[in-house]
């Protein structure tokens, strides 16, 4: 990506929490994708970024997501904002909005956030794209399930599988999808959104390294969107984890009852010590499968240097479509990862960033010759309305 498009950008990417777990790693590999492209490292303490900056021939800045406008404190005006923190009281993204400024949020995970989101867009009617990409690892299975289901015949199911392990490095983001475990979520079963509960309906898996281990349901954006988004009528994201008696450890405590119990603020000590302790680093992998007239096809996705080097991955991808660097243009408004996927570029950053790929049913090079998708690609709320 060091072409015309690049150098024709008015002004710098800005990545919040740009010297994070996350936005360091996207940071970096936006800077070895787009040599040319202006970084800023931004957050509350910008002090913190300087050797991160001076690596990457970036700069910093101050933007605090909790001031009434994050943005007023930027030297020049950004040609896009990449978000890996949580924006809580929405006021990064409604700025954004509101000033015709392309976002891409990859923090936003759960149907409230993104209900938030709509909401905002209903009211700013965006003139720029503001692409949510807080589905499973910035939405990288996403795309991979775009690919597959314009592979697949009559896609009637789509399966998300991660495994995970309490050995990897991990940060915030990790905690707060872990928060959800105690909750229930949404999930759609032949178009019928229903009810279902985080770590329960155990059953085996075979996973992306090719073990099979006990997986338990989970909250995934996944299972909002990709119903919608690509029209596959059920959609469902299981977990397992590398060691099988840390899972266990989960499913009696949600049993119990103990994990809402752990939700009440007097014991968030406790729960720091029980479930939110990172790990030196290993292995993140998950397995989409796209089910469709009596066939499945399906890719592994195997990063060795973790989940937020994963995370990261699909950060930078999303910060490319919204600077307008990626094949398909985004349209004005919100719309999902995956309704702008081009497989054959998705698949070739996935493998340059070192995630190994495996296709089942079919081979990675018929993936990236998929055809276009047959939901064509619309804003979901379009700022010209």
């Amino acid at each position: 990506m060091t072409g015309a498009g690049a150098e024709a950008l008015a002004g710098p990417l800005v990545i919040t929490g740009g010297y994070g777990l996350v936005g360091a790693q996207a940071a970096g590999l936006l800077r070895q994708r787009n040599p040319r492209v202006k970084l800023v490292l931004a957050g509350r303490n910008p002090t913190r970024a300087s050797a991160l900056a001076a690596a990457l021939d970036a700069t910093t800045a101050r933007v605090d997501v909790r001031s009434e406008r994050p943005l007023a404190a930027l030297a020049e005006r950004p040609a896009a904002i990449l978000a890996t923190v949580p924006d809580p009281a929405d006021r990064l993204l409604a700025e954004a909005m509101r000033e015709g400024i392309p976002i891409a949020d990859i923090d936003r995970a759960d149907v409230v956030a993104v209900h938030d989101a709509m909401l905002h867009a209903s009211r700013e009617r965006p003139r720029a794209p503001v692409l949510l990409a807080g589905a499973w690892k910035g939405g990288t299975a996403a795309l991979l399930a775009a690919a597959l289901v314009r592979a697949a015949t009559s896609p009637s199911r789509i399966d998300l599988t991660v495994v995970v392990s309490s050995r990897d490095r991990v940060g915030d983001g990790a905690w707060r999808f872990s928060r959800r475990w105690a909750w229930p979520h949404y999930a759609s079963e032949d178009r019928v959104r229903g009810v279902a509960h985080p770590f329960t309906g155990l059953q085996p898996v075979r996973c992306a390294d090719g073990q099979t281990r006990t997986s338990v349901r989970i909250s995934t954006l996944d299972q909002l969107t990709l119903p919608m988004t690509l029209d596959v009528p059920t959609v469902e994201a299981r977990l397992a984890m590398l060691e099988a008696s840390k899972l266990w450890a989960v499913v009696a405590l949600k049993r119990s009852g103990a994990l809402r119990v752990l939700e009440r603020p007097r014991l968030r000590g406790v729960r720091r010590r029980l479930l939110e302790r990172s790990g030196g680093g290993d292995l993140s992998a998950f397995t989409i499968a796209v089910t469709g007239a009596g066939r499945t096809l399906a890719v592994d996705a195997i990063d060795l240097q973790g989940q937020a080097h994963l995370g990261a991955v699909g950060a930078a991808l999303a910060a490319e479509r919204v600077l307008g660097l990626a094949d398909l243009p985004l349209p004005a408004g919100v719309s999902f990862p995956e309704q702008s996927a081009c497989p054959a570029a998705d698949i070739a950053a996935l493998t340059a960033a070192g995630v190994v790929l495996r296709a089942h049913g079919c081979t990675l090079g018929e993936l990236a010759r998929a055809g276009q998708p047959s939901v064509l690609l619309e804003p979901t709320l379009e700022g010209d309305r």
